[in-house]
């Protein structure tokens, strides 16, 4: 069963986007890493995690994609998800809506999907203003470390049952 949206089409690019997306096209292909960008607490704990992951511990094989861009339009940011090796998204929570997003445009795709709930164990509340900054720091490193540790250890594929579960992920010797 399927929900069926209309976006509107729009001419122009976003210079920025479009020149992130140029640098970060490499031979050999870069892991490409989704978010959730929810604006619940959940959300910026995946979205801090992503950032730390892509932009600091791993950014040579990393590359942050931004979600708006890559579902809205047919562009930089979509062409690096199409050429990446691998496509790691990292949900807030059950409803995987960045995986979804991009399965709706890229329907071939099937990426690992990582629940950064089930990383960090703590129950956060909807609202971002209840919760600290430095515990939205704790908690993205968390996750960040966790997912570098558990499904980035050397360069094997993940195993991948229907849904792109990732818990049954090999963990190097692949």
């Amino acid at each position: 069963m399927f929900e069926e949206i209309k976006i509107e089409k729009i001419d122009g690019y976003c210079s920025y986007c479009e020149e992130y997306a140029k640098g970060h096209l490499t031979t050999p292909t870069k892991i490409a890493i989704i978010s959730c960008e929810g604006a619940c607490s959940r959300g910026e704990v995946s979205r801090r995690a992503a950032n730390l992951i892509a932009h600091k511990m791993a950014k040579e094989n990393m590359v942050r994609i931004c979600l708006g861009g890559a579902f809205t339009k047919d562009g930089g940011q979509r062409n690096l998800v199409r050429a990446s090796r691998k496509i790691i998204a990292i949900e807030g929570c059950f409803l995987n809506c960045s995986s979804r997003m991009m399965q709706g445009v890229l329907p071939e795709i099937t990426p690992l999907i990582i629940n950064s709930d089930s990383l960090h164990g703590m129950q956060l509340p909807f609202g971002i203003d209840e919760v600290s900054d430095e515990d939205f720091n704790r908690l993205a490193k968390t996750v960040a470390q966790e997912i570098m540790e558990k499904y980035m250890d050397g360069d094997c594929e993940p195993i991948r049952p229907s849904g792109g579960c990732c818990d049954q992920l090999c963990k190097g010797g692949c």
